[in-house]
């Protein structure tokens, strides 16, 4: 499998992190903001825009779950490992109307060889939960050599 971005290894690797999601043309059109990458957390945020809305005015489920996918990726690469998702569910629970700004937590569920799980919780402004979700990764190989 090709790798691309080897430019990270040369990086520290809450660094690295921070440069792939913005050489990542997706969430970088979508405003995913990676906020806190440490030791333990990698927080990511998204401002919801009116092109990030639904015919309800309010955030597209699509949108949710690329916010999700995008956490939860992030708490991979913070394990060092490159991965893809394998599984995704998702549970929208509240709806978050263009102008808030929501935020995406994660916890390791499980840390294998060759799989991860990752829960992700989203919540509004006022720390409301929005949605959860929860995926399976699939390990590809190290982030960083």
């Amino acid at each position: 499998m090709i790798r691309s971005n080897l430019h990270l290894d040369d990086c520290t690797l809450n660094e690295a992190i921070k440069s792939f999601y913005n050489d990542n043309t997706f969430t970088k059109n979508l405003g995913i903001i990676s906020d806190k990458v440490d030791d333990n957390t990698t927080v990511t945020k998204l401002d919801i825009k009116h092109c990030h809305t639904n015919v309800y005015n309010i955030a597209h489920g699509g949108v949710m779950m690329s916010l999700a996918d995008t956490a939860i990726g992030a708490a991979c690469l913070r394990l060092n490992k490159r991965v893809v998702t394998l599984d995704f569910n998702i549970n929208m629970l509240k709806a978050v109307p263009q102008g808030d700004t929501i935020t995406a937590k994660t916890q390791v569920i499980h840390n294998g060889k060759q799989t991860i799980v990752v829960e992700c919780a989203i919540s509004d402004n006022t720390d409301r939960l929005c949605c959860k979700s929860r995926a399976t990764m699939f390990v590809l190989g190290e982030f960083q050599k």
